[in-house]
């Protein structure tokens, strides 16, 4: 059966107020290039003004002598501030795109949030901050948890990307696996060779994998697996090597968090975690 599109319809980049443009450039490329909607989603989580209501409650700012008082005024005039000016960093980022693309400020739980906006067919784009202290903080992990347990595919984006070209990759922990179809849609779109990475312990199907470069057109290497199978985050991304990827794809599984995060941390490139029945299929 030939290669049908992939089937994602909407990319969601879910905001921080310290956001970066380049990573909305990304966001606003990899929308383009794969012709999906782009929706531009500023989180302003009430959790934060809640607990700035707490009498005893501190913030630490590196910047601004260590831990203070949280004033709610303050934080209220910072989010709005933040939200503006990424607003405008989102509109010049797609203002030549030929996609349909939104912006909007949402204030709620970030879970809730997440829970209404996105469906099937979305890319949730999550983008990892740049320290660890942030990555470490309470809203990231609300943001991380509330993606992981919604609708949508998770792209797990490190602060910094290496590469914007390059092959697309596909973790095979099954000789079957979605993530090869995925991977494969992706990378006839974006005109990019398919590396498949057998993390099973089977051997690849040679028949299987001639077949489909026969039928996409797409140069297909297939690659074995540092340790098949891989029993630790880490491990995973000993395996790349030299390939100099432009994007990862693996199907979610047990620890996909801790392994997309491992991914994209040690390659500087994003990881796209999907469904089985975010690969190909009908089309509405």
């Amino acid at each position: 059966m030939p290669l049908q599109p992939h089937t994602f319809k909407r990319l969601v980049l879910g905001l921080q107020p310290s956001a970066p443009d380049r990573i909305m450039q990304l966001a606003a490329d990899l929308a383009e290039v794969l012709d999906l909607e782009l929706l531009g989603l500023f989180l302003e989580d009430t959790s934060l003004r809640n607990l700035a209501r707490i009498p005893f409650a501190r913030e630490f700012s590196p910047l601004g002598g260590g831990w203070r008082a949280m004033d709610v005024d303050r934080l209220t005039h910072e989010l709005e501030v933040a939200a503006r000016s990424t607003e405008r960093m989102f509109t010049d980022a797609v203002k030549r795109l030929p996609i349909k693309c939104d912006f909007e400020v949402i204030r709620g739980p970030t879970a809730e949030i997440i829970a209404s906006v996105s469906r099937t067919g979305d890319i949730l784009m999550v983008v990892e901050p740049a320290s660890a202290a942030e990555r470490a903080t309470q809203q990231f992990s609300w943001l991380v948890e509330a993606a992981f347990k919604s609708a949508a595919a998770v792209m797990l984006v490190p602060s910094r990307i290496l590469l914007t070209a390059g092959p697309i990759v596909a973790i095979a922990t099954r000789p079957d696996d979605p993530s090869i179809h995925a991977a494969a849609a992706i990378a006839k779109a974006t005109k990019e060779n398919l590396v498949i990475i057998d993390a099973h312990e089977q051997d690849g199907d040679e028949a299987a994998i001639r077949k489909l470069a026969a039928e996409t057109g797409l140069s297909v290497k297939r690659i074995p697996a540092a340790e098949r199978p891989l029993s630790h985050p880490g491990i995973w991304a000993q395996t790349f090597d030299a390939l100099r990827e432009r994007l990862v794809v693996m199907t979610r599984g047990p620890l996909a968090y801790e392994v997309a995060s491992s991914i994209a941390s040690a390659r500087q490139v994003p990881v796209l975690v999907i469904e089985a029945q975010d690969t190909i299929g009908d089309e509405d």
